[in-house]
């Protein structure tokens, strides 16, 4: 069995995609897929969103109870990329302050009946779902829109390996087979489905219905800037990593 994944993206409104702050990294043959959401506080936070997600993605032998071990190298690149930059003398408070993420960690693992065992890594609320048809079989690590906040856990730049350890969450068995999907997503959207869903809707209908059409993301971005406007859906950036199993 293959999986295929496909990935949307838009900025916050009023921004341009310079200034985009979440991250997405996906590779279908090694069944490595992450998401990073870079929180508003510190700086540089999109680089380091982005070192965050290729670093999982890249490393395959690596377990995801074992992520946090990678993350001293992660984080030494983070910050000889921002020194290695010209900033103004009042910057470097910010520097030595680091830049923080919320993280989503996923890897596919074959099975020998066909079907796949995932398993996953979460600091915060970028979120993981797993759908057969209209039914979730499981939210990860939200269960409940209401469970979202403004103060996620964070992995941070300059955050001790022990410290990101008691942040994770795991997931470890889960299962999938032919036709199921699992959905990768940041904080704004991830509430959205999870707040659709309690009201007895089908935002993985919603979101099907998006992968089947133009893959130009004229549609998804047309479709995050109904919901803003309608105030359903709050005024982030957003990043949807769908992954197909076939």
């Amino acid at each position: 069995m293959s999986m295929t994944s496909q990935t949307f993206w838009l900025p916050r409104r009023g921004n341009s995609p310079a200034e985009y702050e979440d991250a997405c990294d996906a590779n279908d043959v090694l069944g490595r897929y992450a998401v990073a959401d870079g929180a508003s506080e510190g700086c540089f936070t999109g680089l380091w969103a982005r070192l965050l997600v290729e670093d999982f993605v890249r490393n395959a032998d690596q377990g995801t109870e074992q992520w946090p071990t990678s993350l001293s190298a992660v984080q030494e690149h983070w910050d000889a990329d921002v020194r290695g930059r010209k900033l103004p003398y009042h910057a470097e408070p910010w520097v030595r302050q680091g830049a923080f993420a919320t993280f989503l960690g996923v890897a596919l693992i074959p099975s020998g009946d066909g079907s796949h065992q995932w398993q996953a890594v979460a600091v915060g609320d970028t979120c993981l779902f797993h759908s057969r048809g209209a039914a979730v079989l499981r939210a990860f690590p939200m269960e409940h829109s209401q469970q979202f906040g403004n103060a996620p856990r964070l992995v941070g730049a300059r955050a001790a390996e022990e410290d990101v350890r008691g942040r994770c969450q795991f997931w470890s068995d889960g299962r999938s087979q032919p036709g199921d999907r699992l959905w990768l997503m940041t904080d704004a959207l991830a509430q959205w489905c999870l707040a659709e869903q309690e009201k007895g809707g089908n935002p993985w209908g919603e979101l099907e219905r998006l992968l089947a059409g133009p893959q130009d993301g004229v549609g998804f971005a047309e479709w995050i800037e109904g919901l803003r406007s309608a105030r359903r859906l709050r005024n982030d950036d957003v990043t949807l990593l769908a992954i197909l199993e076939e």
